[in-house]
């Protein structure tokens, strides 16, 4: 036995060991798969095991998987709730209300949406929503809501939305107030033209219609309510200044009556004053009558009390917005979370400095290099990157020189060759140039071997019918003729016809009387005709 003090040999040794067991609840971030321990150490949900940073074990059982994700929501509220709505022709949305000395909210329906089989209702804040149902018929039961899963903001919106709709309310029933007290004074008015209707019927015609072309004829207790037939008429130049508008229709003289604009047989003479004329409105010019029409400027006139337009407009946005953005809040609540989410990143940089294994998702390195560094970065991987590209580069380069050469050294070779092969068959002549192509140097030579001319016999070659005898092979200082045959098919040739005198057909030598004669081109035809049998 070994420890700090000492080392022992064959001796019993008594120790005491100490084991905790307890039950913990952890935080479980399901997007990333990790169990977050106490000490704020990432462990991989689907492990099941996890060993602490003080060096305590931890076992858990599995998650069940939940595709609906019924997990994931909270009951906030279960009861009866009042539901507000619209009425037929009408697009006011369906708001959901409950005030109780508990719970106080009014959220509005915005859109349906199907979770399994059950129909929820979202409401204009993203994380509420409505389940429409009957008593004991939900997917999950209310509960203690964790720590974890409370939301300060959310508590604070939803007090906010609850007054937007309450002042919405009011001003709602202030409006119908009003309009209900307008409708009154309109009552009221038309009892008083009612009043008028036995003194001036086409006055209250006028009052009640709002419009020129009514009259009224009051029978009794009723006040009958006649539309004229608008007919055209035209204007008339009068001797005399009268209350109503001359005018002519169907060539008779009529007079137009204001306000009403009915036609009368008769008018009403006045004296013409320059001071106080008779005006009339014509096809929207104002003209004076003194007898004759003038125009003149347009009068003031008199407006009633304008038509109430107010309406009230809700704020769509006031569950989400504020007086801060949306990146404001997530800052604010960065700024409130991080001396809780402190230590526990400062351990997982500890494990991984000590090389321990560090979770996937647990810290991003994107919050610890900003854009300038990524950038520099990513400008010298691309520096080295084009470097590696230049340096093979300059080494093909010089490969490909290298092969270039050797290539053009070949083709000047073969050029020569090429050349040579040519004038051996045709002599200084144009066949010369294709030299360069070595297939155009094939195909001169094919056509060259194929040539078969006419043969032309001397006219110095005496006829005999006695077969040639032997004779000395020619010596090597006559003149040889160009053919297109290689060295070694002329070797064969000679081999093959010993007895046979060549001569050119424009040189001409004299052999003995007992030898036949040929020329060159009938050794020549004898030559390609024979010789493929010989082979």
């Amino acid at each position: 036995y070994a420890d700090s003090y000492g080392s022992w040999d064959n001796v019993i040794v008594q120790a005491v060991i100490k084991v905790t067991l307890q039950t913990l609840e952890l935080s479980v971030k399901r997007k990333l798969g990790h169990v977050v321990m106490p000490s704020g150490t990432f462990c991989k949900l689907s492990s099941r095991y996890c060993i602490d940073a003080d060096g305590s074990e931890t076992y858990w059982s599995p998650v069940a998987i939940d595709n609906c994700h019924f997990d994931q929501y909270d009951i906030l509220y279960e009861g009866l709730a009042t539901r507000l709505v619209p009425q037929t022709n009408y697009t006011t949305p369906t708001v959901y209300t409950v005030t109780t000395q508990e719970t106080t909210f009014a959220l509005t329906k915005t859109v349906d949406i199907d979770v399994c089989g059950y129909k929820l209702s979202q409401t204009e804040h993203p994380k509420l929503f409505v389940l429409q149902t009957q008593k004991g018929r939900t997917f999950k039961t209310r509960g203690k809501i964790t720590v974890d899963n409370l939301d300060i903001f959310l508590y604070v919106n939803s007090k906010f939305v609850y007054v937007e709709k309450h002042i919405k309310k009011q001003l709602t029933q202030l409006y119908r107030n009003i309009m209900e007290q307008k409708c009154a004074l309109e009552k009221q008015v038309l009892q008083n033209a009612l009043t008028l209707a036995s003194i001036a019927p086409d006055e209250t015609a006028y009052r009640i219609m709002r419009e020129p072309g009514y009259t009224a004829v009051l029978s009794g207790e009723v006040l009958h309510l006649v539309k004229c037939i608008p007919v055209e008429c035209k204007l008339r130049q009068a001797e005399h200044c009268y209350s109503e508008l001359p005018v002519t229709h169907a060539n008779t003289s009529f007079f137009l009556q204001p306000r009403t604009r009915i036609l009368t047989k008769t008018g009403t003479i006045r004296d013409c004053n320059h001071l106080l004329p008779i005006m009339y409105k014509l096809h929207g010019i104002w003209f004076r009558l003194t007898p004759k029409p003038v125009e003149v400027i347009a009068p003031t006139i008199i407006q009633p009390m304008s038509h109430p337009t107010w309406h009230y407009t809700s704020s769509s946005s006031l569950a989400t917005s504020g007086i801060y953005s949306t990146d404001d809040l997530d800052r604010l609540r960065a700024h409130i979370m991080f001396p809780v989410e402190r230590p526990s990143i400062v351990n997982t940089l500890a494990r991984g400095a000590m090389g321990n294994e560090i979770p996937a998702g647990s810290i991003s390195l994107s919050n610890l290099l900003d854009e300038d560094s990524l950038n520099r970065i990513a400008e010298s991987a691309g520096k080295r990157v084009w470097k590696g590209f230049v340096t093979f580069g300059s080494a093909s380069a010089g490969v490909l020189a290298i092969f270039i050469i050797i290539r053009t050294a070949k083709l000047v070779i073969d050029t020569l060759i090429h050349g040579y092969a040519l004038h051996t068959m045709y002599g200084w002549s144009l066949h010369l140039v294709g030299a360069v192509w070595s297939s155009v140097t094939h195909l001169l030579l094919h056509l060259g071997r194929r040539r078969d001319p006419q043969p032309q016999e001397s006219t110095n070659a005496e006829p005999s019918d006695e077969t040639p005898g032997p004779s000395a092979p020619p010596s090597p200082s006559e003149d040889q003729p160009s053919t297109s045959n290689s060295s070694t098919e002329a070797l064969h040739l000679s081999h093959a016809h010993p007895n046979v005198v060549v001569s050119s057909t424009k040189e001409k030598q004299h052999a003995p009387a007992i030898y036949k004669t040929y020329t060159y081109t009938d050794l020549r035809k004898y030559l390609d005709v024979n010789v493929p049998n010989n082979d």
